[in-house]
């Protein structure tokens, strides 16, 4: 039977749990940014897939006379498989064992539900489940004031900062570090700061991620929940880094800086000076997304891994789905193959063996970017009358 549409959007719900079928209701976009603040369970960052297809479960708290969500999943239904859009959130036991419960009894068809992304209860489910490693964030987790923060960075790090920040104010006229509301900053200085990312990228021969659309994106959710920093003087704008607040949690979007700046480590001077700003208005983590943890690490960035959990209806489901199975096995052993290779390299830098990985992991990339070429290539040829 049909996933059971116990309310509609119009109407109070009266029951613990509801689902809104093939739509996203209105108080869902800030009760996720409540429950979860997390960028990746975010409507802001949801609706840049194609949610057109996506319905909603809300299971309701009591309290008192009226009724708050206590959780909400986006979800996707894809053949007897049903796929959880919103990612990023440190689940509970209870809140997955309710959804998934409620899945299987009111759809006969699912067998498995997907989670991607997430930090995973770490009791045991009441269904059969597979959890591996898919991705990470690095996250700072931020102390109350600002000099508890600079007394835990490194002695080298400290003096880093010292050194580029006095050279700045000394060098430049009118230096200046300023916060502003993303929706506040015009465009085309939010533009200027992803040209930046692009002139850095092609320093290092590399394409940059931001192209046309993605930076459409990103505008977007600055606009919505962005924080600005911008470091600028009389000769304009230097740096700036974007990011974005839910709640507690700040998410490193963009740090990017004029390449003339190279010799005043404006990109981290510009990261920092967000770290900072955080902690004074009362963050309690600061996350630097993942990869490239070697330039992370010194700002006192720890790698949170999230999973890939997969819940099935029966053991015997479990054992009909090896596909699924090797897939996610595969990505687990990629990740923490990558992140070995990384961690070889920043501790190894110097010895051969360091240089040794560091050119296996130049011709990783090499491939990873050659195949990617050659699969548009051949899509385009393919494209052609």
């Amino acid at each position: 039977m049909p996933l059971l549409n116990f309310t509609t959007i119009n109407s109070k719900p009266t029951m613990s749990e509801s689902v809104f079928r093939h739509c996203i209701p209105d108080f869902v976009a800030t009760a996720l940014d409540d429950l979860y603040g997390n960028l990746h369970s975010s409507l802001a960052t949801l609706n840049l897939i194609n949610l057109g297809d996506t319905s909603t479960y809300v299971r309701w708290a009591d309290e008192g006379s009226l009724k708050n969500p206590e959780s909400i999943f986006l979800f996707q239904k894809l053949g007897k498989s049903l796929r959880v859009m919103n990612e990023g959130m440190r689940l509970n036991k209870s809140e997955v064992d309710h959804f998934c419960e409620y899945v299987f009894t009111n759809d006969e068809k699912i067998n498995r539900i997907d989670f991607h992304a997430v930090v995973p209860p770490q009791q045991r489910l009441s269904r059969s489940n597979l959890r591996w490693v898919c991705s990470e964030d690095i996250v700072i987790t931020l102390p109350m004031d600002e000099q508890n923060y600079l007394n835990q960075l490194g002695k080298a790090t400290r003096k880093s900062i010292k050194k580029h920040l006095n050279r700045a104010q000394r060098e430049l006229p009118n230096f200046n570090h300023s916060i502003h509301a993303g929706n506040q900053v015009s465009e085309e200085v939010l533009l200027k700061i992803v040209r930046f990312n692009h002139s850095r990228m092609a320093g290092k021969e590399k394409l940059s991620a931001l192209d046309t659309q993605t930076t459409k994106q990103l505008l977007g959710i600055i606009r919505s929940h962005g924080v600005v920093g911008l470091i600028s003087s009389d000769k304009g704008l230097g740096a700036g880094t974007m990011a974005c607040r839910f709640n507690d949690d700040v998410f490193s979007l963009i740090t990017a800086h004029d390449p003339a700046y190279d010799s005043l480590g404006f990109g981290t001077l510009s990261r920092h000076l967000m770290i900072i700003h955080s902690i004074q208005t009362g963050a309690k983590r600061f996350h630097l997304l993942g990869g490239n943890m070697s330039s992370k690490r010194p700002a006192l960035g720890v790698r949170e891994k999230l999973d890939h959990l997969t819940v099935y209806r029966s053991p015997v489901n479990m054992l009909r789905d090896p596909k699924i199975t090797l897939q996610l096995a595969t990505n687990a052993a990629k990740y923490h193959v990558h992140r070995w290779l990384e961690d070889q390299s920043a501790n190894s830098a110097s010895s051969s063996a360091g240089r040794f990985i560091h050119a296996l992991r130049y011709s990783i990339r090499s491939w990873r970017r050659w195949s990617s070429l050659s699969k548009t290539a051949a899509l385009t040829r393919s494209s052609q009358p």
